[in-house]
């Protein structure tokens, strides 16, 4: 009996290391424009989440990610922190950016159905960070957090692009 229990305990352990790319977190569209964003989007229940990337020089990128309530309701409310976004570059599974914090406000927002609300990140990455992506698999995190009534902050709400698609190819 108590194999079937480290059994059991090692199969979850081997699922949650599995691969950042996999299932549920990538996006449904990705569209690439010749000298503009790429814009990914992702249905998550009553909600859509958008991202558009958008180079600026040759290492700096323009981040916008975007929340879209598509529900049933006129308008909605959010409840979250001062960003409801956080933009994460990370390299097997470790970030590459600095440490950022945020404060645990308890704002609200009202989301109007069918409207976008949009936050703008601008990110300046290194040589050493843009040869550490050339290099390797990195990937580029979108993270939303907000809680509402038919979702929680731990709900998961995020959408993973392949970093090499989107920064390095991403040329005006």
């Amino acid at each position: 009996m108590m194999r079937v229990y480290f059994i059991l305990l090692m199969c979850i352990v081997l699922l949650g290391c599995s691969n950042t790319l996999s299932g549920d977190a990538q996006p449904d569209h990705i569209q690439k424009e010749d000298g503009g964003p790429v814009i990914a989007t992702k249905q998550l229940g009553e909600y859509m989440l958008r991202f558009a990337i958008q180079k600026s020089d040759d290492h700096t990128f323009t981040f916008q990610p975007g929340l879209k309530y598509v529900g049933n309701d006129v308008s909605h409310v959010i409840l979250h922190s001062k960003q409801v976004f956080a933009v994460d570059i990370q390299v097997s599974g470790e970030t590459i950016l600095p440490p950022r914090t945020t404060t645990s406000e308890g704002l609200t927002t009202n989301l109007t159905n069918e409207e976008w609300y949009t936050e703008q990140v601008e990110i300046t990455l290194t040589r050493a960070q843009i040869q550490k992506l050339t290099e390797s698999e990195g990937t580029i995190v979108l993270n939303a957090y907000f809680q509402s009534e038919q979702s929680g902050f731990v709900d998961e709400k995020r959408m993973i692009l392949n970093a090499s698609q989107v920064l390095l190819e991403n040329k005006e």
